[in-house]
């Protein structure tokens, strides 16, 4: 069972997330409940690793958006929940790197899909073998990324890497960034173009499948990036057009 604790002011909400959802059919244990952000830092500070924390934004003492600071460089899947839709709460979440950010009241669908996709993630965590050390000789960190994104180049993200490989992402960024000579996006990128340059060989599969299939939502975006990296568009590619070597190409 993975560690949960869920943090909220009101105690008629702390009890009903806690006892009226089926937790242990996803595979979480509720350890802890607590009505202010400061009490639930103290606890995970003296209590051992927690895999998640569901917390509301708007709290006494210490706010969800000033917890998950804590919890930025720690190993803790962070969850907001709030009865607001506010912009500034969801750059909020974007810049600690929370996972999720459901609104109030949340129902059994979103939150199922939500815990089944960070149930998944720790999935991945506790698979990764070996695990890196703390710090790790650094191109073993080099490698474990490329690994990481040439297995799952459509929906990669740095955040995601930075869980499985148990580092936070600011870290993860600059240490693969000085390591391999590359930023983490700009080897996504090329991993990505590579695939989509195989699959523009097959006249059969079309511009937007072969977008989809290597992680852009829109085949503009892939059609810009292609002749940014290559030099032509992937319909010149399809043409017969030759890539030009110094920008990519083989």
């Amino acid at each position: 069972m993975y560690r949960l604790v869920i943090v909220d002011d009101e105690p008629h909400i702390l009890e009903g997330l806690k006892n009226l959802y089926p937790w242990e059919n996803l595979g979480f244990e509720v350890t802890a409940t607590f009505q202010n952000g400061r009490d639930a830092l103290d606890y995970i500070n003296t209590h051992g690793h927690i895999d998640v924390v569901m917390t509301d934004i708007q709290m006494p003492v210490l706010s969800g958006v000033e917890l998950a600071q804590n919890l930025r460089d720690s190993n803790t899947i962070v969850i907001f929940f709030s009865a607001y839709q506010d912009f500034a709460y969801a750059r909020a979440a974007i810049i600690n790197h929370v996972v999720d950010y459901l609104i109030k009241p949340m129902n059994y669908s979103s939150m199922t899909a939500c815990f089944e996709r960070v149930r998944g993630i720790l999935d991945k965590m506790h698979a990764e073998e070996p695990r890196p050390a703390e710090k790790p000789a650094d191109n073993s960190l080099v490698a474990s990324v490329k690994k990481y994104i040439d297995e799952n180049y459509k929906s990669a993200t740095l955040e995601e890497a930075a869980l499985l490989l148990h580092y936070s992402a600011t870290y993860l960024s600059t240490a693969f960034g000085e390591e391999a000579g590359i930023s983490f996006s700009k080897y996504l990128t090329q991993v990505r173009l590579q695939h989509a340059m195989e699959m523009l060989k097959d006249r059969h599969i079309r511009l937007y499948e072969i977008a989809d299939a290597v992680g852009y939502m829109n085949p503009k975006n892939l059609t810009r990036n292609f002749k940014e990296y290559y030099g032509i568009t992937p319909q010149e590619f399809r043409a017969g057009k030759t890539p030009d070597a110094a920008k990519g190409g083989a």
